[in-house]
């Protein structure tokens, strides 16, 4: 597509975005006018049908609905574009470095020849012969290279401190990808990845790995109830339910919606039981209230699936053999936490909700 094309594109999807915020009355925020565009051009499916569900109930995306979807959908885009940017810039400042040492070397060179013809025209020269002027000739190369040097050390301090900044704010930016903006909790991404390292450990290792499958009982039905800030609080609170019952070398993550996963390192099944039951228990224990209204949410409760690794699990499977666990939990009335990975029948899989969000 050439530039004449892509420009033509661009500004039909504008304005295409423009008529949606001033259909659904959402007021033309930057977040909200990306959110659109983003629709529009069709570049991320689950934002579309998360869109497509709020028009459905609501028949109109409010600010809060938009800078949710931009939280949930679009925040890890931006962290991603931070990222390339610090590695542009940390890149220039290498190439800065670089120069600096094309610059010390040439001095350096320099200043060798200097000392080279010196040492030759003592060597064959008479005695004392223009010695003054070669002396003067010495010190002004020493003089000068210590200058270059003066100037390199205070060049190579600046550009040290720069590249220590711009490291620093990388490591935030990776961090920040690899999370989920709203639990905090490591994101799908991470997850797999972690996932992976910790079957490969336990294998080498022949060491207990456990996986905690975890779903809100009934979120759809609390979410349209409460409203999505509400529902945003849910599931926070059980993201910090899980940080606090598991230990720094274990590993919780938010999986999708409202369904969380925990990798438990060195535990065992029956251990790993004990660990879902504390997190059952807690997350039902709170009466949930609107901070705003002081309105009363009552209780949410969780199914959990535990399973511990196989020898020749893969990554697939272990998670499978969770999931199922799971539903088995939801079959058996939610709020439970079971390890037998027997599938529902299809009575029960309707009874629950279907596959996920019941």
């Amino acid at each position: 597509m050439d530039e004449g094309s892509q420009y033509k594109t661009a500004l039909s999807l504008a304005k295409r975005a423009l008529d949606y915020i001033a259909r659904y009355g959402t007021p033309p925020t930057p977040h909200a006018y990306e959110i659109f565009y983003t629709v529009c051009a069709g570049q991320n499916a689950e934002l579309n049908e998360a869109l497509a569900n709020i028009i459905a109930d609501k028949r109109q995306v409010s600010a809060k609905d938009a800078e949710h979807l931009y939280e949930q959908f679009l925040s890890t885009d931006r962290t991603s574009a931070e990222m390339a940017t610090i590695g542009s810039n940390m890149s220039g400042e290498m190439s800065g470095l670089l120069k600096l040492i094309d610059t010390v070397a040439v001095s350096a060179n320099t200043y060798q020849s200097s000392l080279q013809s010196a040492e030759q025209k003592l060597a064959s020269g008479p005695p004392n012969q223009n010695f003054e002027a070669m002396v003067q000739s010495l010190l002004s190369a020493t003089q000068t290279m210590a200058q270059t040097n003066a100037e390199v050390s205070a060049n190579l301090e600046t550009s040290r401190a720069q590249v220590e900044q711009l490291e620093d704010c990388l490591k935030a930016a990776r961090e920040e990808s690899s999370r989920d903006p709203l639990t905090g909790l490591c994101n799908r991404r991470q997850f797999d990845i972690m996932l992976d390292e910790a079957i490969l450990a336990a294998g080498n290792g022949n060491t207990p790995l456990s996986l905690l499958m975890i779903d809100i009982d009934n979120f759809k039905p609390f979410n349209d109830e409460h409203g999505h800030v509400a529902g945003d609080s849910a599931l926070r609170y059980v993201a910090s339910c899980l940080k606090s019952n598991i230990k720094d070398h274990d590993t919780a993550a938010r999986y999708g919606g409202e369904e969380f996963v925990v990798i438990l390192s060195h535990t065992s099944l029956e251990h790993a039981m004990s660990v879902a039951e504390r997190i059952r228990h807690l997350v039902h224990s709170r009466h949930l209230v609107k901070k705003a209204t002081g309105e009363s949410m009552g209780r949410i409760s969780i199914s959990v699936g535990v399973t511990e690794r196989e020898e020749r699990d893969s990554a697939e499977s272990f998670l499978h053999r969770a999931d199922m666990c799971m539903y088995a939990a939801k079959a058996a009335g939610r709020n439970q936490v079971r390890h037998n990975p027997e599938e529902p029948s299809a009575e029960q899989a309707v009874a629950v909700g279907g596959q996920h969000g019941g």
